[in-house]
């Protein structure tokens, strides 16, 4: 799955687009979460906030419904788990762009922070217009503002102007 830019999925070699806007949020909130299980209430308040809660309930059975088809339909599998209160996407299981991001960014290898900078093609979900994004976007744009400056640093120290000016430019781009 892939959240920088547009939120896509990926198996078995090809896209899986899906026609269901609010199952595939859903599945990109899942992704942002980390990995960690979410309450239903929290994602029936966040995703159908004007919803009274029993029509909010409804709809986030109806998107589990379909996600449960869609899966079958598409050929793949995502470890995705629905509890009692719980959903929970298991992203451990799953090629995430935004995991392998925060990976490069903890390594000491500066070749990991340019795969970091390269991972990140846009930002967060910027394709996408979900409201809730906003404060996840912020992290993952500190990150790379972040990593744009250590690569910077390295390569001045290095003494390797050609890669110290594209940082430059790309960090002054940015901001």
């Amino acid at each position: 799955m892939e959240c920088f830019g547009k939120f896509s999925i990926y198996g078995n070699g090809r896209y899986h687009p899906m026609k269901n806007r609010k199952a595939e949020e859903l599945l990109a909130y899942l992704c942002c979460s980390g990995g960690r299980a979410v309450r239903k209430r929290m994602l029936e308040e966040i995703m159908w906030a004007e919803a009274e809660r029993g029509k909010a309930r409804d709809s986030l059975y109806k998107v589990c419904a379909f996600l449960n088809g869609w899966q079958e339909k598409e050929g793949i599998e995502l470890p995705l788990a629905i509890y009692r209160e719980e959903i929970y996407l298991d992203t451990e299981l799953i090629e995430l762009d935004l995991q392998e991001f925060l990976k490069c960014l903890d390594s000491e290898n500066v070749e990991d922070w340019e795969r970091a900078e390269r991972i990140y093609t846009a930002p967060l979900l910027f394709e996408n217009s979900y409201e809730w994004v906003e404060e996840y976007e912020a992290v993952y744009d500190m990150a790379y503002y972040e990593v744009l400056g250590r690569l910077l640093v390295h390569y001045e120290k290095q003494g390797n102007k050609e890669r110290a000016v594209y940082y430059s430019r790309k960090l002054k781009g940015f901001r």
